[in-house]
């Protein structure tokens, strides 16, 4: 493989080239004061420079911002209009003002295709009237994109919070870019940003081609577990359009969570509920017609489906929350939202039914309703109706719901004692009034984590709510070892046999998700976190799940 020469200043000039094509806008880099012509000079010059360099890399590409030149390599992403401004506050008195956002990953693209194949860190710095400012990564593999957190900073409006994180990109990605965005729709400023690789870097001129593993002898995780709980994967309509990834999940799966399609801002319609607020002020209008496939997929196959999610702080559109959908109107009263909330679930529930009946399992009726720093997430939700809206939703979800469908609340870092605290107080009044069925277990976490920690809060949940447990996001990110797929094996092992041992016990877990289908497909894909390799080769923690059953036996 070829390796070009770029400079740091080449390389800031491609990016803002290939980031200006159909943008509508010139932004040159903001190392340099090339004009649109001497731009494009340059630009052939870099590029027939690429054609006949040596093997040798004269310098490591690198994306460095503080936005004292006037200008930026940062592209507007969605509806965010971006300039370079004054700013008192800011370090070198000059900041990246990023507004007109109208969707949550409306902000600032910064194209990365350089540094496909490399561990990258990404830095950043911030302030904002949103509560949070985050930076991510998009790619795609194999014609499915995901979108990963590097990392997030808590905001304010008057000074600046620095950040950092570090992703590996996968060698297979293509279309890579590292963005700023926020759930909130408030604009943004930037003091500095910067991309660099860690460690050595390799060039990659194209995303790396790789033949798929041969799947069709692998043990089943499916019937392994047929009499334990059914196991499920997360799953996209371009996952499922490639007939190697459809085959496995096939195979192994009972179950399928949509990973996106079903959450609030994938079902929501604005344009018909802004176009005649009066008839829809009540009941926001909804589009159902780019579920079919996927449900299609789970119904045709013999798999039930995990309705994911109902009422969510992220993934939900702000519109929604205010009067006459006008984010610069007023916040809507308690009344209008328990209507706008019964309708909406009411909508959900109806349409699958009618639709698809029998193909819904369990819902996810609320969504990580647990703030980081204790007690309840202060969410629009929150602000509208109440600390009682997660008893609402509950309460309209049981109306609604067909006999059978199993209704559940689902979190993350849930076996975190103060946590567990938090969650079980705002659920004890929900279990008392008959409105859920179980707790959902996300699942995100790692090998440093103590398996006996996880399960003794489980236990709890299922003992103290008197519900069924599911655990419905997993995945267990790795650490940088040599050995690292062998120790991550070896702790797969550890949780699945402690999982089942608890089964067996009479804990009623009855569901097991993994979140994604191979590692480069993961939104955390940089931790390598699941049991199929890119190629979708078994890992030891595929091999792991499969033996923990046989390990068990007798128990």
């Amino acid at each position: 493989m070829k390796k070009p020469i770029i400079t740091t200043v080449a390389l800031l000039l491609v990016l803002a080239l290939s980031s200006c094509s159909g943008s509508g806008t010139e932004s040159p880099a903001a190392e340099t004061t090339v004009t649109t012509t001497a731009a494009a000079a340059v630009t052939e010059a870099i590029t027939e420079e690429m054609k006949n360099e040596t093997e040798e890399v004269s310098e490591i590409p690198s994306i460095t911002e503080d936005f004292t030149g006037g200008e930026t390599v940062g592209v507007k992403r969605g509806s965010a209009v971006l300039s370079v401004v004054d700013d008192a506050a800011a370090r070198n008195g000059r900041a990246l003002f990023i507004e007109g956002r109208k969707e949550s990953w409306n902000g600032a693209d910064y194209k990365a295709e350089l540094f496909r194949g490399n561990e990258i860190e990404v830095k950043g710095s911030f302030r904002s009237a949103n509560k949070a400012v985050r930076v991510s990564i998009q790619f795609n593999v194999r014609g499915n994109t995901t979108y990963n957190m590097v990392f997030a900073v808590n905001t304010n409006d008057s000074s600046y919070t620095s950040g950092s994180g570090k992703y590996t990109i996968p060698a297979s990605a293509e279309r890579i870019i590292v963005y700023i965005e926020s759930d909130e729709l408030k604009d943004i400023y930037c003091d500095s940003f910067s991309v660099n690789v860690c460690g050595d870097y390799t060039y990659y001129e194209e995303a790396a081609e790789a033949l798929f593993a041969n799947t069709s002898d692998y043990p089943s995780l499916r019937d392994t577990y047929a009499d334990l709980f059914r196991i499920g994967m997360a799953v996209s309509p371009t996952v499922l359009a490639k007939p190697e990834y459809a085959e496995l999940i096939k195979a192994q799966c009972s179950s399928v969570t949509l990973e996106n399609n079903m959450k609030p801002d994938a079902m929501l319609d604005y344009g018909t509920s802004i176009s005649d607020p009066d008839k829809y002020q009540e009941a926001p209008a909804m589009k159902f017609s780019h579920l079919n496939y996927e449900l299609g997929f789970a119904r045709d196959n013999g798999m039930t489906v995990r309705g994911h999610t109902l009422v969510w702080h992220s993934q939900t559109p702000e519109w929604l929350f205010y009067k006459d959908y006008n984010k610069n109107g007023e916040l809507a009263d308690r009344e209008l939202m328990l209507k706008r909330m019964e309708n909406y679930i009411k909508g959900m529930m109806e349409w699958t039914t009618e639709n698809y009946p029998g193909l819904i399992s369990a819902w996810d009726v609320v969504n990580e309703a647990a703030a980081d720093e204790g007690g309840m997430r202060k969410s629009l939700w929150y602000q509208t109706i109440g600390e009682d809206y997660i008893q609402k939703a509950f309460e309209y979800a049981r109306k609604y719901a067909p006999e059978g469908v199993k209704l559940f609340y689902n979190d993350y870092n849930s076996y975190q004692k103060q946590k567990q605290e938090d969650i079980l107080s705002f659920l004890k009044p929900v279990a008392e009034a008959g409105n859920m069925d179980g707790m959902g277990m996300q699942s995100h976490i790692g090998t440093y984590m103590g398996v006996n920690e996880y399960m003794l809060a489980l236990k709890r949940y299922a003992e103290e709510l008197g519900v069924e447990i599911h655990v419905t996001e997993l995945d267990i990110g790795a650490d940088r070892s040599d050995d690292w797929e062998d120790k991550q094996g070896k702790y797969f092992s550890r949780f699945m046999k402690k999982l089942i041992s608890l089964r067996k016990d009479g804990v009623p877990i009855t569901s097991l998700t993994l979140w994604g289908v191979s590692d480069s497909l993961s939104w955390k894909a940089s931790d390598r976190p699941l049991v199929f390799r890119d190629d979708l080769s078994r890992k030891p923690a595929f091999d792991a799940m499969i033996n923990a059953v046989s390990a068990t036996d007798g128990e």
